[in-house]
C-alpha cells in the first residue's frame, strides 16, 4: 500500500467529512464513518485532525476557498447594482451544482451555532470578509466601507434564506426564480443606498 502524504490526506478527510454530512447530518457524521468514506484507517483522520472541531473548522476553510474562487470569476455588471446582483446568482448557480457543499455548509453550521458559538461567529466573520473583498472586487471603488458592508450582508442573508428554502421545496427551477427575486431586491437596495 502506498504511503500518502499528511496534506493529500487531509483533503480526502475534508471531501469525507462534506459527503458524509451532507448525506446523514452533522449529528452522524462520526469519525468511523468519516474515515471509512476516505478510505483510510480511522488513526490516520485523528493522527490529522486531532479534534472533531479542527476537521469541522478545516471543513470550513475549504469550503469557503472553493467559493472564492467561485466568485473571483465573476464578471463585473455595467453598474455596481448589477455587479452585486450578478454576485449572488452567481454564487446560487454554483452552490446549486454543488448541492453536497450546500447542504454540508448549512448542516454544519447550524451545528456549530448550537455546539460551539464562538467557532460560529468566527465563521460567520469570515463568511463576511469572504463575502466583502468580493463585492470590492465587483464593484471597485464606487462603495465606502459602510455601504460595502450592508451590500454584502444583505448577499449572505438572501443566500442563506435561499439555500434554506431549495432543500424544503426541493425544485431547481423554483430556486432559479426566487434567486431572480432576491437578485432584484439587493439591485434596489444598492441603487438606493
Amino acid at each position: 500500500m502506498a504511503r500518502v502524504g499528511a496534506e493529500l490526506r487531509r483533503q480526502d478527510f475534508v471531501e469525507a467529512t462534506i459527503k458524509v454530512i451532507a448525506e446523514h447530518g452533522v449529528a452522524d457524521a462520526t469519525t468511523r464513518r468519516i474515515a471509512a468514506a476516505a478510505d483510510s484507517p480511522l488513526a490516520s483522520l485523528h493522527y490529522v485532525f486531532h479534534t472533531k472541531d479542527d476537521l469541522f473548522y478545516a471543513v470550513y476553510e475549504s469550503l469557503f476557498s472553493q467559493l472564492q474562487q467561485a466568485m473571483e470569476h465573476v464578471p463585473a455588471g455595467p453598474t455596481p447594482a448589477e455587479s452585486a446582483a450578478e454576485m449572488l446568482r452567481q454564487l446560487i448557480t454554483w452552490l446549486a451544482s454543488h448541492p453536497d457543499l450546500a447542504r454540508a455548509q448549512s448542516e454544519l453550521f447550524f451545528w456549530t451555532l448550537r455546539n460551539n458559538p464562538e467557532l460560529a461567529r468566527k465563521i460567520y466573520t469570515m463568511a463576511m470578509e469572504a463575502t466583502e473583498q468580493a463585492m470590492e472586487r465587483a464593484v471597485g471603488p464606487q462603495f465606502d466601507k459602510t455601504r460595502l458592508n450592508t451590500v454584502s450582508r444583505l448577499l449572505v442573508q438572501l443566500a442563506d434564506g435561499l439555500l434554506l428554502a431549495w432543500p424544503a421545496h426541493g425544485d431547481l427551477e423554483q430556486l432559479k426564480v426566487e434567486t431572480e427575486t432576491a437578485c432584484l431586491a439587493l439591485k434596489l437596495l444598492v441603487e438606493n443606498l
